[in-house]
């Protein structure tokens, strides 16, 4: 795989995690979300959980724009928040949402921890 290549996958992971962020945020406003909604947030609002996605969804938003670009800053940024980010899941674990979550930063830090190589 290819420095672009690998840059492009990266971003493409980052953003799903971007729509993953904006899809809790909205499940906690209190929006009946399709499936969401059966395993996750029941009730009311939950504001801290609202904002929270919302930085995360513009936080993952702009790293995918930066990696697809291949900005020089996106890599070591994109490990910061993938440290975040496993933390966060499992320092508020709520199961397979929590845990896909994770799995998502987990594999978006192993790309971005592989040495990047020349392009072909």
């Amino acid at each position: 795989m290819n420095a672009l290549t690998s840059s492009r996958t990266a971003a493409v992971i980052a953003g799903i995690a971007a729509f993953g962020n904006l899809l809790l945020g909205i499940a906690h406003t209190g929006v009946t979300v399709p499936l969401l909604s059966r395993i996750g947030p029941q009730g009311g609002a939950v504001p801290p959980a609202v904002v929270a996605f919302g930085v995360g969804t513009l936080v993952f938003a702009v790293l995918a724009w930066g990696l697809w670009r291949g900005a020089a800053w996106a890599r070591w940024v994109g490990l910061a928040v993938c440290a975040l980010a496993i933390l966060s899941g499992i320092g508020q674990f709520r199961g397979v949402v929590s845990a896909a979550g994770i799995v998502l930063a987990v594999a978006l830090g192993a790309l971005l921890l592989r040495p990047p190589t020349p392009a072909e």
